[in-house]
């Protein structure tokens, strides 16, 4: 036997994450996000206030954490 030819498509998912059990840890990370201090210690430790850092933020690591 040879290889068979997949004939199925994906559904393909758009948007950050549509868990809608995330939702509070969504707007969670964009409050500190928006906060001045994370944006203050993220110019200190040299890095762009994004929402990764502010993920990293929010569980105590990342450069912009131990700038704080």
């Amino acid at each position: 036997m040879g290889k068979q030819k997949i004939t199925a498509q994906w559904d393909r998912v758009s948007g950050p994450d549509l868990d809608p059990n995330n939702a509070p840890r969504m707007k969670r990370n964009e409050g500190v996000l928006k906060s001045k201090g994370f944006i203050a210690a993220c110019h200190a430790a040299g890095v762009e206030p994004t929402k990764r850092q502010a993920s990293k933020w929010s569980n105590k690591k990342g450069a912009a954490y131990k700038h704080k």
